[in-house]
């Protein structure tokens, strides 16, 4: 293959593309930083040194390959469209620098970007007193040594802490973590680092910081996030973040913090243009790790790993995170409607993997579009992409009485789709009741339009739902 791209002029190619302000704004800085724009063909080799390459076309796992390993080591990779799953196994090939989440019609996608060597901190000058790095302990903690030790390395880098022990006998013990770093967020008005109390902090972790991200945090090879390293920045989203964590510690408290953050993070990144750092493996490698040593920043014990992240909660959805991204039955855009007395309307895009990615793109655009023009008789739309006929069935499955509009990417849902439902208060409370999925009849003609026909006939359809309109069970309350 020829070593060849097409080339974007300038940065006004990235005007095309549906991002909101946030995205847009890092897009511009990330292209900054290199030579020039091109956009991936699908096929070619990109070997020229420093670029910023546009992935928006789904590709062959050999034609992959060749693009990563011609890829230099200066340049990044970024894929507008990070929520589908099309582009899971380039992800699985780079290592994932960051990524920003989805809010409302204006910004309908999840923007990735990452590279072939890991995330380093980029030119510029990062004052130590810019971070206030904090850690916190029960006083039940069976290493009672190691906060004192933390506390000295940070003193001797230099670096701002605040380190407390709380009472592990009192009622808020369950929840002490998540409130003191709220608590000294508040205080400190600069970018949090929470550390854990049993790591050993090697040299300065700039990076967060250099970062400028809402949130970093370092993410297993499971999908899973690491509590015991997480940056938070002085900042709307990331706010957001901590308050949705610290409600679900406070309602599910015997459930596993790093599985409650995951989930905190999903919520927030479908609602918020959130953007994420996710940190290379020297931000937290095993004090056993021999040699690699040398270049940690952060270490931690591997006999305190059963204090942190219960790696058993590893689910289906968390796998997805390997990639940056949501798994059905996720929605990975939420959106509210005009109307908070309305009805939840959950649009399932499905066959995602049988299509050109800009087609899906279209399709996620046109529903967003929709529901921000005439959300109709409902409160809130979840937008939910399912590659496989389970991802479907995982979304059908959920008893909770709402409706769910199948389509698939050939279907562009009409600018009043919402509002010609048929969904009135009387059908609504009488089907509302019912034990199992029942339909409604729609008018197709008048809900969607094709984008291109001959993809609607090619792409294959699941006979278990036969009809597009349909309202998930309730589930029924147990005597």
């Amino acid at each position: 293959m020829n070593d060849a791209s097409r080339e974007l002029p300038g940065q006004s190619e990235l005007g095309t593309l549906c991002l909101g302000e946030v995205q847009r704004y890092r897009l511009r800085q990330l292209v900054r930083r290199h030579q020039r724009v091109v956009a991936w063909d699908g096929a070619s080799r990109i070997s020229e040194p420093d670029l910023a390459v546009l992935v928006m076309t789904a590709a062959t796992p050999p034609r992959i390959d060749t693009l990563v390993r011609s890829l230099h080591e200066n340049s990044i990779i970024i894929v507008p469209f990070g929520e589908n799953p099309v582009f899971d196994f380039l992800k699985s090939k780079l290592h994932a620098y960051g990524s920003i989440g989805a809010q409302g019609a204006q910004a309908p996608h999840h923007v990735w970007w990452g590279g072939v060597k890991p995330l380093h901190v980029p030119t510029g000058l990062h004052p130590r007193g810019d971070t206030l790095y904090v850690s916190s302990f029960l006083r039940s903690f069976p290493f009672e040594d190691r906060p004192v030790k933390l506390a000295r390395e940070l003193d001797l880098l230099k670096l701002a802490s605040v380190i407390e022990s709380a009472d592990a006998s009192a009622p808020s013990s369950r929840t002490f973590k998540i409130d003191f770093i709220i608590r000294q967020w508040e205080q400190a008005n600069r970018p949090l680092l929470w550390i854990e109390p049993h790591a050993t902090v090697a040299k300065h972790p700039v990076l967060p910081q250099a970062l400028g991200c809402d949130f970093a945090a370092y993410k297993w090879r499971s999908g899973q996030i690491e509590t015991g390293l997480l940056f938070f920045h002085q900042t709307e989203p990331a706010r957001a973040l901590l308050d949705t964590w610290q409600s679900l510690t406070r309602n599910y408290p015997d459930v596993p913090e790093s599985f409650l953050l995951d989930q905190a993070w999903t919520l927030l990144a479908s609602q918020r243009q959130l953007e994420t750092a996710w940190l290379p493996d020297d931000y937290w490698r095993s004090a056993n790790s021999g040699p690699r040593n040398r270049f940690a920043v952060v270490q931690y014990d591997h006999r305190t790993l059963a204090l942190g992240a219960d790696h058993a909660m590893a689910s289906r959805v968390q796998r997805a995170r390997r990639f940056g991204r949501h798994q059905a039955p996720e929605s990975h855009l939420v959106m509210q409607g005009s109307s908070a007395a309305g009805w939840p309307i959950t649009v399932l895009i499905r066959d995602v993997l049988a299509c050109d990615p800009r087609h899906v793109s279209g399709a996620i655009e046109a529903a967003a579009a929709a529901f921000a023009a005439d959300s109709g008789a409902f409160s809130k739309l979840e937008l939910v992409l399912c590659a496989w006929d389970e991802d479907v069935d995982s979304v059908m499955q959920i008893a909770d009485g709402s409706w769910v509009l199948l389509t698939d990417p050939s279907e562009r849902l009409q600018v009043d789709a919402f509002s010609k439902l048929p969904v009135t208060s009387e059908e609504s409370a009488s089907i509302m009741q019912a034990p199992r999925l029942t339909a409604a009849i729609v008018d197709s003609a008048a809900i969607f339009r094709l984008a291109d026909p001959l993809l609607g006939a090619q792409l294959k359809r699941s006979g278990k739902y036969g009809r597009s309109f349909l309202k998930r069970p309730l589930m029924q309350a147990s005597i």
